[in-house]
């Protein structure tokens, strides 16, 4: 993976075994310290805009899809 920016990190042909091990690092990571947020984005064709989104921490954040485009909710 390339650190593009200060935690940053992108990595356009990892497989799915390997984003499936490492989100499960992440979320294990972040049950033990609840703090800020991640976000993970790959592609996939099938998805809403080519791509799919997956997210843990604060503040709350929904997605959804409008039109084939992803917007954010934030929870109240």
């Amino acid at each position: 993976m390339l650190e593009v920016a200060p935690t940053v990190y992108i990595s356009p042909r990892m497989n799915s075994g390997v984003r499936v091990r490492t989100w499960n690092v992440l979320s294990n990571w972040h049950k033990s310290e609840p703090q800020g947020s991640i976000v993970m984005v790959w592609r996939d064709v099938s998805a809403t805009g080519g791509i799919e989104i997956a997210t843990l921490g604060t503040p709350p954040r929904e997605l959804i899809d409008v039109d084939g485009l992803w917007l954010v909710r934030k929870s109240s």
